[in-house]
């Protein structure tokens, strides 16, 4: 929704134009990758935007759009029609609280400050996109904040979330934990 606000030249919060063009565009998301170090892939209209979707001019924007009550709420719908065919892995800030609220497991990940700077300049290092430190901790707590307070889907800890510190942890690393914390709570 950021990326089309950008693309068009609309206001970001200028919700009615945003989800005129959301609902006229397609959307293909693709998570079949086979390579862990691969993000799903996301296609707007058949371009692929993975990498756009995860730019820094889309991260110091993406707060704004998604406080807004009718992009949030069409965005729940779409990921809800994803996940209603059965199994799904899905990440977001509202994921086990608004999303999916009565998943298997809901994990919400976090990391010391210092180790998002690490990895958000790591992640726009890749893509060549160099931003100082101070702003890439800026632009975390900017979203955190925004994401945190607003009024629709609020970033929070789901009720009967794990809490699951990643610092440190490699992605395996990671992968393993949630692996072990899904075959404890559903005895699979």
């Amino acid at each position: 929704m950021t990326l089309i606000a950008l693309r068009n030249n609309i206001d970001l919060e200028d919700e009615i134009a945003i989800l005129e063009i959301a609902k006229r565009s397609e959307l293909q998301v693709n998570s079949s990758a086979v390579d862990e170090n691969e993000y799903t892939s996301v296609k707007l209209n058949g371009e692929d935007i993975t990498e756009d979707i995860r730019s820094s001019e889309v991260g110091s924007a993406v707060s704004i759009v998604s406080r807004l009550s009718g992009i949030r709420k069409y965005l729940v719908s779409l990921q809800r029609s994803m996940v209603s065919g059965g199994n799904s892995v899905l990440e977001g800030r509202d994921t086990g609280s608004i999303v999916c609220p009565d998943a298997d497991l809901k994990i919400f990940l976090t990391a010391s400050i210092t180790e998002r700077v690490k990895r958000r300049g790591l992640q726009l290092e890749d893509k060549k996109q160099m931003m100082d430190e101070a702003s890439i901790m800026q632009e975390i707590n900017d979203r955190d904040r925004i994401d945190s307070n607003r009024k629709d889907s609020p970033l929070i800890i789901p009720e009967d979330g794990i809490m699951l510190d990643t610092s440190g942890l490699a992605i395996n690393e990671v992968v393993d934990k949630i692996k072990k914390l899904y075959y404890v709570r559903t005895k699979a």
